[in-house]
């Protein structure tokens, strides 16, 4: 049970919620919070001085007044107005994430929402009720589209996912027992003053490229193994205790240290490896101290008031502001693509020269894996090349230029998905190449004591490749891993079992 209080929120908490579907409740201070924040917003509204979204329009609209006898209609209508998004929906996990992630901004007070409606989006939590959540729509000024399509459902319109089917919002409610909520006075606009989606879908991320960072120095060590097995090559000074002090990275040393483990003792080499495998702590550790800055980065938006206005309980006022805008996040999302273009591009320099050493055993028919898969690891890097470019600086000016900026935070967002997901697979096309050289040693303890289990997990797939087309595999063997004798398997049934074993909590 994740227990909402005033105490920080985590990425861990958010993948908690959304991936082991960890119920919600609310600590009884917050209960109090959200009570004292809606009072601020009810006391306000009392006074009838014109205040944005609360008896105003909205964007280009700030200055025409709303009288209190349109207000309820006008949440409805705000709600309907951002039902703009378009494209495939969120997963089930993510639109969770977003839910649970704008749950969280509910209750640290800013937003100035009834208790009621606050309830509610916990219930959708804990009913499992998912709404149905277009991917395209946020420029990175608050996430606008995505949220209206969470709030939608929640007061019985919109579309949801019902046992993997598209239901009507009322009919999702029903099915789980629930009412739907009438918005009250700024609920409209306070469910939307959030960028839910991108701290919440990139928390989900964060804890992903975590997972990859630490893989990819496991299957560093496959490679420095499979070189050490075949050649000369597989040096471990570079990632020496002695190399790590000189140059104080902490995910740097991390990265060392985890190969220095992987590889274990009494290994002799030649005198210098290619940089792609000498100074990869360098650039995983690189990457790994990227990713926690981003981390901290999600993690100050979790757990902020961003909403505009926003509800101040210690002042009694609802004041405009502009922490709606996440510049600092976009950048971060944006720094981790051109990491991740650095360990995927060593990974496919390493594949290069593993690739040569493999040669002679594919003439031989010894070796089965195809050469080829070597190209498509290459045409996915260059993809990573160009998917680092950035994406902040591309936003425009919207609703009558009183919207002239944003940070495209959620496009930055979802560039830095695809990078991970290409970084993953290079990362695997890596991996088999190492351990079919390491099958294939002349040496058959080449590798480790540490690093065997994961040989042994993989060695049963890399013998079955060599399958020509997408179906020649086995289909539940390929799956479950097999033997070597279970049939053979395509290069993309190949490199998706060992993605499963490399990266078990990706999405």
């Amino acid at each position: 049970m994740s227990v909402l209080s005033r105490a920080f929120v985590e990425i861990a908490d958010v993948t908690a919620v959304a991936r082991s579907e960890q119920r919600v409740s609310f600590a009884r201070v917050v209960e109090l919070d959200l009570a004292a924040s809606r009072a601020v917003v009810d006391a306000v509204l009392a006074e009838g001085k014109p205040v944005y979204g609360l008896n105003t329009e909205l964007g280009a609209g700030r200055d025409i007044v709303v009288s209190n006898d349109r207000i309820e209609e006008f949440q409805r209508r705000t709600i309907r107005n951002s039902s703009g998004g378009l494209g495939v929906p969120l997963s089930r996990e993510q639109a969770r994430a977003v839910m649970f992630a704008r749950l969280v901004g509910f209750t640290r007070g800013g937003a100035g929402v009834t208790p009621a409606l606050a309830a509610q989006y916990l219930q959708l939590l804990n009913r499992d009720v998912v709404p149905l959540v277009p991917r395209t729509g946020s420029v990175g000024a608050a996430d606008l589209t995505a949220l209206a399509a969470i709030a939608a459902v929640a007061t019985g319109t919109g579309q949801a996912l019902l046992n993997g089917e598209t239901v009507s919002g009322a009919d999702a409610l029903a099915a789980a027992g629930l009412s739907p909520v009438t918005l009250q006075a700024h609920e409209g606009l306070a469910v939307m003053s959030s960028n839910a989606y991108s701290v919440g879908v990139g928390a989900l991320v964060i804890a992903d490229l975590r997972v990859i960072l630490r893989s990819a120095d496991d299957v560093l060590s496959l490679s420095l193994t499979a070189l050490a097995g075949h050649s000369t090559g597989g040096n471990p000074s570079p990632f020496s205790e002695e190399v790590q002090a000189a140059h104080r990275a902490p995910g740097q040393a991390a990265s060392a240290a985890r190969v220095r483990a992987l590889l274990g003792e009494g290994r002799t080499a030649s005198t210098q490896d290619p940089i792609s495998f000498r100074s990869a702590p360098q650039v995983h550790g690189a990457a790994r101290d990227a990713i926690e800055q981003t981390a901290s980065l999600v993690t100050l938006e979790l757990n902020s008031r961003t909403e505009n206005p926003l509800v101040d309980v210690e002042s009694g006022r609802m004041i405009s502001g502009g922490n709606f805008q996440v510049v600092g996040l976009a950048l971060g999302f944006e720094t981790l693509r051109i990491a991740l273009g650095h360990v995927a591009v060593t990974s496919e320099r390493r594949l290069a020269r593993l690739s040569g050493l493999a040669a002679d055993l594919r003439r031989s028919a010894r070796a089965t894996v195809p050469g080829l898969i070597w190209y498509s690891a290459a045409a996915m890097v260059a993809e990573i090349r160009h998917l680092a470019n950035p994406v902040s600086l591309a936003g425009t000016s919207l609703s009558e230029d009183v919207e002239d900026h944003s940070s495209n935070a959620a496009l930055a967002l979802q560039l830095l998905e695809r990078s991970a997901a290409l970084t993953r697979t290079v990362l695997a096309v890596e991996a088999i190449a190492a351990v079919e050289l390491v099958m294939l040693a002349d040496d058959p303890f080449v590798a480790s004591a540490a690093l065997q289990p994961l040989v042994d997990l993989l060695a049963p797939l890399v013998a079955r490749a060599g399958g020509a087309g997408a179906g020649a595999g086995t289909g539940a063997g390929a799956d479950a891993g097999g033997g070597a004798g279970a049939g053979t398997l395509s290069a993309q049934e190949l490199v998706d079992a060992v993605e499963r074993i490399l990266f078990p909590s990706a999405s």
